[in-house]
């Protein structure tokens, strides 16, 4: 067989080539460190990747999410060792008939100085379920029983309401704000100036309610510089005190510069291929035979991905589920490892034939398959879609690689049902184990399809188990039904193909003190850093 296009190994090699170049061009690249950048005072400067913030509608979120910037809290909190809290609910019951019962913590001022209390809280809950719900109720389902208590009511059987209320989409907000282009929250930091696509800047809240976790620095300036490489210059430069997300592809070599420390949070989040199985029209129905799918899964070499690509910044992924959010999930699967001899055996037992150039071939059509990357931006994941789609077409699998880096063009795309497989990064913002099966490929969720995804579905059996996982009062059936859901969604059904397990990583010049990651980066504060 001829050798094929393209290597996985001269795309790695590419990658790192280009990262070593631009660190020597730093003194050339108009990053130079100058006294007109700096951190006067209590100043912290954080480099960021793109811009996401919707600020119109329900989605509108502006300094809460993707991009935390501590302006905003939810009724419970997330701790970075996947607690459950209190924070602006002091307590909660499960009162019967599918209601939940929530008392506020009394005293707490929004930034305008106005009191937290219920009619606040519902109408920030109804924002949410109004845009994309996590839970199964509707604005009519919350209900303001007196001014420190809310009631909600789900409309069957769901019992993690409490886990989906850490999601910081569930922020409170003042309703005399605009979640859009004024968020009036009840945060450590308060909004002061928003230029889309050039600078967040937040100031410390002096009447925040909490004093053992108010802000340590006076302000916070988050930059936006989409750019991994040159996010990693300006801190390299001084012109950014931290950066976050670090490019994993580069945080090895990033670790070994003088004055700078790479911190990194037990995984959290994965990459994996999602298979388009349901409603596809030919030629994009190709992964519904699941012989191909598993096929794919052993012509990824992970192994090599985690100790080359990410110099060991990951780790090998054999389920949708990190070990530290749910171990259990990841020791009961059986997953995929490296096997070219098993690639050739189910295409083969498919119905293909590998043709004269290495490529396998049915019908006279090749086996030709399109990937589209654009969640996250198609320029944060880079250049692990060029390296999936090299290591297939090292086994003989053509791909044609779709790249956007607009969210919504890209979900407008996906729509379209042209594709076979997406490859995204997906990360566990809430402690409930049905949260990413249930809102990505389950008909069973809130919106009666999945909430992102119309062609990834699973099957009926993987249904039954995430319902299992939502309605479960007893936490050991609640795991019992995420390992059976994970089983076969990877080694029976094979509707993904995990690919690693990623870490949050921030990396921060030396003088900056108190730098804690959390493991859901939309989750991360910042208070307790400082120079």
């Amino acid at each position: 067989m001829r050798r094929l296009r393209s290597s996985w190994k001269w795309v790695v090699r590419v990658s790192g080539a280009l990262f070593l170049v631009l660190v020597g061009l730093l003194s050339l690249s108009g990053l130079e460190r100058t006294a007109a950048v700096g951190h006067p005072g209590g100043e912290l400067v954080i480099g960021v990747a793109k811009d996401q913030y919707r600020l119109e509608g329900d989605a509108a979120a502006l300094g809460v999410y993707p991009l935390n910037a501590n302006i905003t809290e939810t009724l419970v909190r997330l701790t970075p060792d996947f607690q459950i809290v209190p924070w602006l609910a002091t307590s909660w019951e499960y009162v019967g008939e599918n209601t939940w019962r929530f008392t506020l913590r009394q005293g707490v001022k929004f930034h305008n100085g106005d009191e937290m209390d219920a009619e606040a809280v519902k109408w920030s809950l109804a924002k949410q379920q109004r845009f994309q719900p996590l839970f199964p109720a509707g604005e009519e389902d919350i209900r303001v029983v007196d001014k420190y208590t809310i009631e909600i009511t789900t409309r069957w059987d769901f019992r993690r309401v409490v886990e989906a209320l850490t999601h910081p989409s569930y922020a409170i907000y003042s309703p005399k704000g605009d979640p859009g282009r004024n968020p009036i929250g009840t945060g450590p930091y308060r909004l002061v100036e928003y230029r889309q696509n050039e600078t967040l800047v937040v100031e410390r809240f002096a009447d925040y309610w909490n004093p053992e976790a108010a802000a340590r620095m006076d302000r916070l300036v988050f930059r936006f510089i989409p750019d991994g490489s040159t996010r990693i210059l300006a801190l390299q430069a001084g012109q950014v005190d931290l950066i976050t997300p670090v490019p994993r592809e580069n945080a090895a070599a990033l670790a070994g510069q003088p004055g700078i420390t790479v911190y990194q949070a037990p995984a959290n989040a994965y990459y994996a291929l999602y298979f388009a199985t349901k409603d596809q029209v030919p030629p994009y129905d190709t992964l519904t035979d699941p012989r191909v799918r598993k096929a794919i899964n052993y012509a990824i070499d992970r192994e090599t991905i985690v100790e080359q690509i990410y110099s060991g910044f990951a780790e090998v992924a054999k389920t949708l589920t990190p070990p530290a959010v749910l171990p259990e999930v990841d020791a009961g699967v059986e997953g995929f490892a490296f096997d070219p001899g098993r690639v050739a055996e189910l295409l083969t037992e498919a119905g293909y034939t590998r043709g004269a150039d290495g490529f396998w071939q049915k019908d006279g059509e090749p086996l030709s398959l399109t990937l589209v990357s654009g969640f996250p931006p198609a320029s944060i994941i880079k250049p692990l879609p060029e390296v999936i789609q090299a290591m297939l077409e090292d086994q003989g699998i053509r791909v044609r690689l779709v790249e956007f880096d607009d969210i919504g063009a890209y979900y407008d795309y996906v729509d379209t049902g042209e594709l076979h497989m997406v490859i995204e990064s997906g990360s566990w913002n809430m402690p409930d184990p049905s949260f990413i099966p249930f809102g990505l490929f389950c008909s069973c969720n809130t919106e009666g399809e999945a909430i992102l995804y119309k062609r990834f579905w699973i099957n009926e059996a993987f249904e039954q188990e995430v319902m299992r996982m939502v309605a479960a009062e007893d936490r050991a059936e609640v795991v019992e039904a995420a390992v059976r859901a994970a089983q076969i969604m990877v080694d029976e059904f094979t509707g993904v193909g995990p690919i690693a397990y990623i870490p949050n990583l921030i990396a921060a010049r030396d003088e900056v003190q108190g730098v804690v990651v959390h493991p859901a980066a939309v989750h991360q504060r910042w208070t307790g850093m400082g120079k």
